[in-house]
């Protein structure tokens, strides 16, 4: 039997937290990191609360059309980027940034044909282990990327 357990989604103290964060860091961006459809509240209920974010950050694509279709037009993060090169295409059609932490992710991109030159954050794995280039590997990761004329910007 499922515990019982509710939740209360005040979209006020989600915009009041996020002005908190703006002024602790004026010089930084904030996103709203809303992965696992908002850690399970849903993204829709979330939405207007962190409206004032400067991106979302989300992991799949599915999530990420939801967050379009709500009618946000800033950045949205893919945070684990593309699993197969038709996921590029979309991207490309979503306006997606997304993340670049392996070899064949480099591959995916240096193969697929666009228009609208990607946006990519390369990751660099610092010590957890997870996703992400060595700093060993991580200068020759953007030296490949900087490279590919499908590649507009890497942060």
């Amino acid at each position: 039997m499922p515990r019982p357990i509710h939740a209360t989604i005040h979209t006020e103290s989600l915009r009041h937290n996020l002005a908190r964060a703006r002024l602790a860091a004026p010089d930084s961006r904030v996103w709203a990191v809303v992965k696992a459809n908002a850690y399970g509240h849903g993204i829709e209920r979330v939405f207007e609360g962190l409206r004032g974010a400067d991106g979302f950050a989300l992991l799949d694509l599915s999530e990420a059309e939801r967050v379009r279709a709500l009618g946000w037009r800033g950045p949205i993060l893919l945070l684990e980027g593309v699993f197969e090169p038709r996921d590029l295409e979309l991207c490309s059609r979503l306006g997606l940034w997304h993340t670049v932490h392996c070899d064949e992710q480099i591959e995916m991109l240096a193969m697929h044909k666009t228009q609208a030159p990607h946006r990519v954050f390369l990751k660099m794995n610092s010590g957890m282990n997870r996703l992400g280039f060595t700093p060993q590997r991580y200068r020759a990761a953007w030296t490949r990327l900087d490279a590919l004329p499908q590649v507009g910007e890497i942060s």
